[in-house]
């Protein structure tokens, strides 16, 4: 899974690199690890509670956490382009991203739910941060 999720935020990243918008740029990070993390639901959740629950001191738990924490700084890269956010403010909000995300995919309301209708609400409660 970590290999799986490592693959989805360099796609997203690359995909970001060349999107202006700082809500799609965003976003385009967050739906490849989405659509990553939904091949297998059940599996992509029980890889979720493992990154928020597990051992840090174990080996692939720890990876699981650099790559989360990659993730964040991607976000935050793209977030460092919006002129009303601040240097300090955008790694702030890059964890709240990360947190919705991270919810969104594991949230057990949403288990029914497609990769779109997650991005969507992804997308909806970023897009309220950001108005802020």
């Amino acid at each position: 899974q970590n290999a799986q999720y490592a693959a989805a935020l360099e796609r997203g990243r690359a995909s970001a690199e060349t999107i202006p918008d700082v809500l799609d740029a965003v976003l385009s990070i967050v739906q490849p690890i989405v659509q990553c993390n939904r091949a297998q639901i059940e599996n992509g959740r029980t890889y979720l509670r493992e990154m928020v629950f597990g051992d840090p001191e174990e080996p692939h738990h720890g990876e699981a956490l650099a790559i989360a924490a990659q993730t964040e700084e991607a976000i935050t890269a793209v977030l460092r382009r919006d002129k009303r956010v601040g240097e300090a403010d955008a790694a702030t909000l890059a964890r709240v991203v990360s947190s919705v995300m991270f919810l969104s995919m594991a949230a057990s309301l949403n288990v029914a739910w497609s990769v779109e209708e997650i991005v969507q609400d992804i997308r909806k409660q970023v897009s309220a941060l950001l108005a802020r």
